[in-house]
């Protein structure tokens, strides 16, 4: 008897749209006509109540894209998670993580697709590169400082084309390919508590301590049309996230060892906010943290990764970085406090053992 054919893999790409409507001229007829022979492709959009007329222009132009009506923004965090629900449902295979400030290339998914045939239980990142200047690179994979940072590896720099398939601390959540059988063992998609930043960083990261690794694919490239001043606007989602992401994944005895240098690096921050007027910001994110519900909704989520982690901290943690290299915030004062806290890093990390 002929053997049953197998299941065509289904991936289904998750676009958090929130007045997105300037974006699809240069996104939505490119991702629209993506066709592969080898899976199923589904594009959904979940809009976080948009004000213009981001749903309209999909309905009217783009009919096969799938579309969920948020009656409120659930910020970036939470879009992700609905879609990450609806692809649980629709039985996908994969799902890809779109921002939609972004460009796609023809055939971009083939070479995700393809990696992940051999090693399903990953996260990959295409390469990402810049627009409307195609030839200077977004991000080849984004890094971890030890103290809780991430930042895009060779943003700025001429696109050379001789990159290769490379391990990375995480994947920029503007475009990410995630295996729904990891995420099925993670248990969710991004930590619901972070409403948006580093929520990628956080997911990489706990990826990793699950023992599933990151990977760059080059060969796959993505534009993308980033703009640092747009993110540092939500400097508190930045330093709250950043707060609660080392608090959660980090051993006790590793929150131990970076303690001085986290201390004289919260000593900088907060100066920092009171020079740049955003000293509320970084008493917020305090309080946050220190609130009754914070403090015991952070515990719960730290029992949750340290009870299914299978990796060290050790094994984890000697590729995070003691450097900040960062084009953006080049300055004298960014040089110095690489040189210690770089310093600081490479001899502790010699101690983690754990």
């Amino acid at each position: 008897m002929p053997s049953k054919m197998s299941k065509r893999d289904k991936i289904i790409i998750i676009i958090a749209a929130y007045n997105g409507q300037k974006y699809w001229p240069d996104l939505m007829p490119l991702l629209t006509q993506e066709k592969y022979q080898d899976f199923d492709l589904e594009i959904l959009v979940v809009d976080n109540d948009s004000n213009d007329k981001t749903v309209d222009d999909l309905e009217k132009n783009y009919p096969t894209v799938k579309i969920i009506k948020n009656k409120e923004n659930f910020g970036f965090v939470g879009a992700n998670n609905i879609g990450y629900q609806y692809a649980k449902n629709q039985g996908a295979d994969f799902i890809f993580l779109l921002n939609q400030d972004t460009v796609i290339s023809p055939g971009w998914l083939e070479p995700l697709y393809n990696f992940s045939k051999q090693n399903r239980l990953v996260s990959l990142q295409p390469q990402l590169n810049l627009w409307p200047d195609k030839t200077k690179i977004n991000t080849l994979g984004n890094a971890i400082h030890f103290l809780g940072f991430g930042y895009s590896t060779g943003l700025g720099e001429t696109d050379n084309h001789n990159h290769k398939i490379a391990k990375i601390n995480y994947a920029s959540g503007a475009g990410v390919w995630l295996s729904m059988e990891v995420l099925a063992k993670r248990g969710y998609l991004f930590d619901e508590s972070m409403f948006m930043y580093l929520e990628d960083l956080d997911l990489g990261w706990s990826l990793s301590l699950l023992g599933y690794d990151n990977y760059l694919i080059p060969e796959s490239v993505l534009y993308h049309k980033y703009e640092f001043s747009r993110g540092i606007k939500q400097w508190y989602w930045f330093e709250r996230n950043r707060l609660w992401t080392i608090s959660k994944n980090y051993k006790i005895g590793t929150l131990i060892l970076i303690f001085p240098a986290w201390l004289i690096m919260e000593l900088g921050q907060l100066f920092f906010a009171i020079a740049n007027h955003r000293l509320l910001d970084k008493l917020k994110s305090y309080k946050f943290l220190f609130s009754r519900s914070g403090w015991r909704t952070l515990m719960a989520k730290r029992k949750d990764i340290q009870i299914k982690r299978v990796r060290s901290d050790r094994q984890v943690v000697g590729q995070f970085t003691g450097l900040i290299l960062f084009q953006p915030l080049e300055s004298p004062l960014l040089k110095c406090a690489n040189v210690f806290f770089n310093l600081y890093w490479q001899i502790i990390k010699l101690f983690i053992f754990w």
